[in-house]
């Protein structure tokens, strides 16, 4: 596994950084699998539908807004006043996977 790090002044010497929030570099691989899906998504839109790419994009985020919102409502007004943190966020994961697909 790499270390963090950054060129110091110097620019010929790398010198190790500690990030503020830490660092799992399954987290980085996390967003690149995120933003290669949100790409690949947006692609197929802009084919199926004849729109422009950015539209497509636009179009892609909205409806993760949307899905987003539906989350935080389902957690906060039903999931966490009546479990522990850990059991909501498990009835959460179940709740998203009975979601309808597509």
């Amino acid at each position: 596994m790499a270390e963090p790090w950054h060129l110091n002044s110097n620019k010929n010497e790398r010198r190790q950084a500690m990030p503020l929030c830490g660092f799992n570099p399954k987290m980085l691989e996390g967003l690149t699998k995120f933003a290669q899906g949100l790409y690949e998504q947006a692609l197929k839109r802009q084919q199926e539908d004849g729109i422009p790419i950015e539209r497509a994009f636009e179009t892609e985020v909205e409806e993760m807004n949307i899905f987003l919102t539906k989350l935080d409502e389902k957690y906060y007004k039903d999931l966490r006043p009546k479990h522990t943190v850990s059991e909501a966020m498990d009835k959460l994961v179940e709740w998203t996977a009975a979601q309808p697909k597509g």
